[in-house]
């Protein structure tokens, strides 16, 4: 047997200690909680729906800056960690309990615009000149880049061990989560800048080419499509087998994807208000709720009869959030909203000016929105 013998004192060696403590703290993975939200719409199903209640009367708890840049992705978390980029090439985690860097990674010449996604300790995004980066999610290493030579403007999703990424090129491509290898692509004839849903084995794509895709995500084939009459950038979600969507024309779509051919359950359309809408919707066991360019908020029963609409004073790019009673909605002129969720009335609002292009992220009661001044936003209950 071999002994170590130590010439360091006492208090030397427990500095010692606590310094290779913290170094395998900060080489560890993250640990994936139920709490996190590590895709743009929350879960697989984008269904937009926090796991946690949140504050009628939230704080301010702290902020967040990319200086001389802009934030239009949705954050993603997961293990404590706030992630984004920036429109300046620039990768961003924060601490969730206090806005602290954790660590910052820089790109020349791109911008990320889009929403990253979390699994395990890998971090995939898309930048606007086509790359796809896998980072690792401690220190924000490369781990692997591809080229999918087109702009990327909405977040990935996972399936089996896949990456899967749309494109403003029109394809929809799959890579190995470990390797980055390309496993298959799916092509149409129009952008898509929806997220891919997966649910069952098929990632759903509402495009612009007027059509509800369904492929199976572990071959990439196409298993059915339904038209819905016009183009859409919106990110499908789903609910018991039903996808709701808005489109460019204004009208709101229910596509019964279960039982066969995928085909339409009911739409909805607001005469008053016919301009475009480019949210996703939020649904749970009670209603459907999405923003329209047409300055509302609106919420609809899962049958399609509308339940209420809250006017706002500008445009809703932004996806809401549904949290428990309250629905969490923001507007392209920096106001971030709380509505009863059964009624549509406004229980609280902070004016951040600005504007906000990105969605909310709910993650331990604590709201998270980033601002297009490059400001990232964490509201919430102080201790």
């Amino acid at each position: 047997m071999t002994t170590w013998n130590s010439t360091k004192r006492p208090s030397e060696r427990r500095l010692l200690a606590c310094a290779l403590a913290l170094l395998l703290v900060a080489a560890a993975p993250l640990t994936a909680r139920a709490e996190d939200w590590p895709l743009s719409r929350g879960d697989a199903s984008a269904s937009g729906v926090a796991r946690s209640e949140i504050a009628d009367r939230p704080e301010l708890l702290w902020k967040y800056r990319a200086e001389d840049s802009a934030f239009e992705g949705t954050p993603v978390v997961a293990g404590g960690v706030v992630f984004l980029g920036d429109a300046d090439g620039t990768f961003h985690a924060v601490r969730l309990s206090d806005g602290e860097p954790v660590w910052k990674q820089s790109f020349e010449d791109t911008g990320f615009l889009s929403a990253a996604s979390v699994q395990g300790d890998r971090l995939v995004a898309g930048d606007f000149n086509g790359a796809v980066r896998c980072l690792r999610t401690t220190d924000g290493e490369t781990l692997w880049d591809a080229n999918v030579e087109s702009e990327v403007y909405a977040g990935p999703a996972f399936y089996q061990g896949a990456v899967l990424i749309t494109t403003e090129g029109g394809s929809l491509y799959a890579f190995d989560l470990e390797s980055g290898k390309e496993a298959w692509r799916f092509s149409i004839d129009a952008p898509l800048r929806c997220s891919p849903t997966v649910v069952e084995g098929n990632a759903l794509l509402a495009g612009c080419d007027g059509k509800l895709h369904t492929i199976d995500a572990s071959t990439g084939q196409e298993v059915g499509a339904v038209e819905i009459g016009g183009p859409t950038g919106s990110t499908a979600a789903i609910r018991d087998g039903v996808a709701y969507f808005g489109a460019e024309s204004g009208t709101f779509y229910a596509i019964q994807t279960k039982g066969g051919a995928p085909q339409v359950a009911w739409t909805y359309r607001d005469r008053r208000r016919s301009q475009s809408i480019r949210s996703a919707a939020a649904v749970d066991d009670r209603f459907v709720t999405y923003g329209s360019q047409g300055k509302a908020v609106l919420a609809l029963g899962l049958d399609g009869e509308p339940l209420w609409e809250h006017a706002t004073r500008s445009g809703v790019e932004s996806s809401p959030v549904i949290a428990g009673d309250r629905v969490i909605a923001a507007t392209t002129r920096g106001r971030l909203m709380l509505l009863d969720a059964k009624t549509g009335d406004q229980v609280w609002e902070y004016d951040a000016g600005g504007g906000f292009k990105a969605s909310p992220a709910v993650v331990d009661g604590k709201i998270l929105i980033p601002n297009t001044d490059g400001t990232l936003y964490c509201f919430g209950v102080k201790d």
